[in-house]
């Protein structure tokens, strides 16, 4: 019979027979196969954070549309105004300007005072108003063929304008009265006109004693800033 034995790190290959061995071969033993080393373990994916939720400041916030000195506070915190209310008026420009409230609501915060100094954008006077439901927009619905448009007419040449010192729009906006007239003899300070201008009434006023030579607007014209309203001699 043969057998095979190892011993100190080596092979034997031995044949016994009648009570005799015999050595077939010899040779190194084959080292032990190593196991396999285990895949690493899949890293976990990260889990990805979810966003913070962002609030929104509730109340409106009625700021300055240009730079200025209050003139007038005509609400304290806690009354309720409506839409439309003078908070305070605003002097810039040489023009006394009328602050509105935006919506009804209650005042939370009047943080300037008369006589204060503002720039464009600081806040006049916090709210609280109710909010309004963001409108559901409706299917867009798809528009016929329109006809080819015709050539636009030629722009109407601008009204000539009296020699003298012009009054100017200091921005755009519509007119929404007119106090004077030709021939009209009128002090410093008078108010010629009163433009509507982002939401607030401003009062157009002479700038000097003179006499009106042309009233070049008229009441419900939309203007341009630097568009002549009215000229003095």
């Amino acid at each position: 019979m043969k057998y095979k034995v190892t011993l100190n790190g080596r092979t034997y290959e031995v044949e016994v027979e009648a009570g005799k061995a015999m050595l077939l071969s010899e040779y190194e033993a084959a080292a032990p196969a190593a196991a396999p080393a285990a895949a690493p373990a899949a890293a976990a994916a990260p889990v990805a954070a979810a966003p913070a939720a962002v609030s929104n400041g509730a109340g409106d916030a009625v700021t300055a549309p240009m730079p200025g000195t209050i003139l007038k506070v005509n609400v304290s915190v806690g009354q309720t105004v409506k839409a439309g209310t003078v908070l305070c008026v605003l002097e810039a420009m040489k023009m006394e300007n009328e602050i509105m409230a935006p919506v009804d609501g209650v005042v939370t915060a009047v943080p300037v005072a008369k006589g204060a100094s503002v720039s464009t954008g600081d806040l006049l006077v916090g709210m609280n108003g109710a909010a309004a439901a963001a409108p559901v927009a409706a299917a867009p619905v798809a528009a016929p063929a329109a006809a080819p448009a015709a050539a636009p007419a030629a722009p109407a040449a601008p009204a000539a304008v009296a020699a003298g010192e012009a009054v100017n729009a200091p921005m755009p906006g519509t007119i929404l009265k007119v106090n004077v007239t030709q021939g009209q003899a009128v002090k410093a300070g008078t108010v010629l006109v009163v433009l509507e201008a982002m939401k607030m009434e401003n009062e157009i006023m002479a700038p000097k004693d003179g006499t009106v030579a042309q009233v070049v607007t008229s009441k419900g014209a939309s203007v341009n800033t630097g568009d002549v309203l009215v000229v003095l001699n």
